[in-house]
């Protein structure tokens, strides 16, 4: 019998991998979405909500000339494994390519089914190594994972641990060590050191799978990956979950669980004193942190904000009070450059959005040149965003930009982070205080369901390439809603009742 058949034989054990077994993959979900995961067996499956991801996709098509450019310079001969409507086939073919010696096997499928609970999955690639003995000969493979990302992530290192255990099987040699090739270096991984990871992993996976675990979500508006996340948000409020208040730690929401309050009505219920009670942390009092929680509490059961300090409300009124926000694009691969290729803004006296669009880098400048003009010396001017990202744009441009460095000192000087202001004011009924979830929890709704902004990136990429204006129109009704709800949030806090601080 061939060796290949030998191997598949062994690895299989009469048997194609099915639900019970554990594919290499939900490592992701299990360290980065494990909500996600629960949902995947015990949501029910008419609330998925499919939302497809413009950003990964133009991301994704990137990655795999980047993974292309790597594989050609390192790899004479290439095989790319197919037959994804057949994972038997796959692994046969891997093996094969395996038993020929191709130096660069794409998208190799292995899998152990011996145990009582399988483990398989696919990895980038596996890189021939000529040296040491396997059972195709004097050379072994050792995985290579190509990846995006900037700085190698638990997942992947937990996924390739996995699947070079299976990968020491299959060809009866420990591998070198894997290798991951990052954004911008490349980086050696000993996977011997996530062994144990692994073993706890798949077993949380089990637990998940029966119902007996229940992970914590995420904080809305993204408490899980879709097609989950629609679901995931409206789970988290209805049950009162303790991830909904801001400033706590996964290990604090523990040690409440642990106390027996479970939801924000519990936190309430219990007092302040015994929050502080089972926060006590020598090295950090949890007078302020216990304070935080239990007002954030009270202004969920009330649905209102709750005063935190009259110090700071409501900012200083100005002649003209404008609301801006920059849309930039994103560096993809070496021959495309970042770039603010938007500013909106909402003129509230004017009451109209205004916009400036730069097409390239090359039209950066003018435009932060055009908004510079549009507020002119700016000393009856108030300049609101929502947290630190466009001030530290502005500051960054200055050196870039010195023909318009005065501009952009006006500007900075006339800058208020609306974000900063309310945290300071007040206690609100929103799980953070991003933009996102704050002006939701007072009414304000995006008009669209399908731009936010990332996808706004690719709206823009696919008008720059000749795509219909409609295109444009979306980024920028989505930069225009963005400014208004910050008007939103402040009208609204102006205008509503406040709730007097409760601590």
């Amino acid at each position: 019998m061939p060796i290949t058949e030998e191997i598949f034989y062994k690895m299989s054990a009469g048997r194609t991998p099915d639900a019970g077994d554990f594919h290499a993959g939900k490592m992701y979900l299990l360290l980065q979405d494990p909500f996600g995961l629960w949902c995947n067996y015990h949501a029910p499956q008419e609330e998925a909500v499919e939302e497809p991801n413009l950003y990964e996709n133009m991301r994704g098509r990137a990655d795999r000339g980047n993974r292309d450019a790597w594989i050609h310079e390192y790899c004479r001969t290439t095989i790319i494994i197919r037959g994804a409507d057949d994972d038997a086939k796959r692994f046969k073919n891997t093996l094969d390519a395996m038993a020929e010696g191709i130096e660069g096997i794409i998208g190799a499928c292995l899998w152990d089914l011996r145990g009582q609970r399988g483990v398989w999955g696919t990895v980038n690639l596996l890189l021939k190594v000529n040296n040491g003995v396997s059972l195709f000969g004097d050379y072994h493979y050792k995985i290579v994972q190509l990846k995006r990302a900037g700085d190698l992530k638990e997942h992947y290192a937990v996924q390739t641990a996995l699947m070079d255990m299976i990968l020491t099987e299959v060809q009866s040699a420990k591998a070198a060590n894997a290798l991951f090739v990052l954004r911008s270096k490349e980086q050696s991984l000993d996977t011997d050191r996530f062994k144990e990871r692994v073993r706890t992993c798949i077993e949380d996976w089990a637990a998940i799978k029966a119902g007996a675990l229940v992970p914590e979500a995420k904080k809305p508006p993204k408490a899980a990956h879709a097609p989950w996340r629609v679901y995931a948000n409206k789970y988290v409020f209805k049950h009162k979950d303790l991830v909904l208040l801001p400033h706590l730690s996964a290990a604090q929401r523990g040690l409440l669980r642990a106390a027996g309050l479970i939801n924000y009505e519990d936190v309430l219920d219990a007092g302040l004193a015994k929050i502080k009670e089972i926060l006590a942390d020598p090295q950090n009092p949890a007078d302020v942190l216990a304070a935080e929680i239990y007002s954030t509490a009270a202004a969920y059961r009330a649905q209102k904000p709750v005063a935190r300090s009259r110090e700071f409300w409501p900012p200083a009124v100005a002649a003209r009070n404008l609301y801006f926000d920059f849309e930039a694009t994103e560096t993809f691969t070496g021959d495309t450059i970042s770039f603010v290729y938007l500013i909106g803004l909402w003129d509230k006296e004017g009451g109209k959005f205004v916009s400036f669009i730069a097409k390239s880098e090359a039209d950066e400048q003018s435009i932060f040149k055009q908004f510079a003009d549009y507020i002119g010396d700016g000393a009856d001017a108030n300049l609101y965003h929502w947290t630190e990202y466009e001030v530290k744009k502005m500051q960054k441009l200055r050196e870039k930009y010195p023909a318009i460095k005065a501009d952009l000192e006006k500007l900075l000087s006339r800058c208020v982070d609306l974000k900063i202001v309310v945290e300071k004011s007040f206690y609100l009924p929103s799980p953070s205080l991003s933009l996102k979830a704050v002006a939701p929890a007072f009414g304000f709704r995006w008009r669209q369901t399908d731009c936010g902004a990332m996808d706004s990136m690719v709206y823009f990429t696919k008008w720059l390439a000749g795509g219909p204006q409609e295109l444009m129109d979306k980024v920028l009704m989505y930069n225009e809603d963005d400014c208004r709800a910050m008007l939103f949030i402040e009208d609204y806090l102006n205008s509503h009742e406040v709730l007097e601080p409760v601590v």
